[in-house]
């Protein structure tokens, strides 16, 4: 019994992991496509309108997928259909917002944008190469903003994007951030169901009691 079965493990986790190794390639591709025609069509608008909402988002958006690209292997790997549907739509919707007809950038909204990606990037550097798309155990962050919220990346987002929506105020982008937000919270809960098994993680959550907002949630 167990000369019969024993070899069959292996091969099971090599099939395992050319599956994951594909699922992530054809990922990165799918999200590096998209990328290039966001930007392609960011920076068009800034160059027709000098519309620097869409400039400095666009800056943001490469960093983002760039870190999204490089990211190393989790862990604990995740096969959730559901996971894995939730991280890519959330991520990918953001790519789909467009300039507004006319531009309405303002000094004050542009100031909150740049702190929201500013609260991102900071806590996207804490995390070094652990940062991924899909809820994965990448180790427990405890440093920095991590100490204040559970999930920085994402405060940080919905402060830059409502920025980015209130220069570029239309339905289509109010309608794109409202379902954004949606999505976002729904990866916050993956992410939490996922990590809840992991020790330290617990000891975590027992010392840093907010999610995304302090106070709030």
């Amino acid at each position: 019994m167990f000369t019969e079965t024993g070899p069959a493990l292996p091969q099971a986790g090599r099939l395992a992991s050319s599956s994951g190794k594909l699922r992530t390639l054809a990922c990165n591709v799918g999200l590096a496509a998209c990328y290039l025609l966001f930007s392609w069509g960011m920076l068009n608008d800034f160059m027709r309108t000098h519309r620097f909402s869409s400039l400095i988002l666009t800056v943001f958006e490469t960093l983002i997928v760039f870190y999204a690209v490089c990211r190393p292997a989790p862990r604990q790997a995740n096969t959730s259909l559901y996971d894995w549907s939730v991280a890519l739509a959330g991520t990918f919707i953001l790519l789909l917002l467009r300039p507004a007809p006319q531009v309405h950038d303002h000094a004050a909204i542009i100031a909150v944008q740049l702190v929201g990606m500013s609260i991102s990037l900071a806590a996207l550097f804490s995390l070094n190469k652990s940062f991924g798309l899909v809820a994965a155990n990448r180790g427990v962050k405890r440093g920095g903003l991590y100490g204040v919220v559970r999930h920085p990346i994402y405060a940080g987002y919905f402060i830059s994007f409502a920025a980015y929506v209130t220069q570029n105020a239309t339905v289509y982008n109010a309608a794109l951030y409202a379902v954004f937000v949606c999505l976002e919270l729904l990866r916050v809960a993956a992410e939490e169901r996922l990590l809840s098994g992991d020790p330290e993680y617990v000891s975590y959550v027992r010392t840093t009691r907010w999610r995304v907002v302090p106070f709030v949630y």
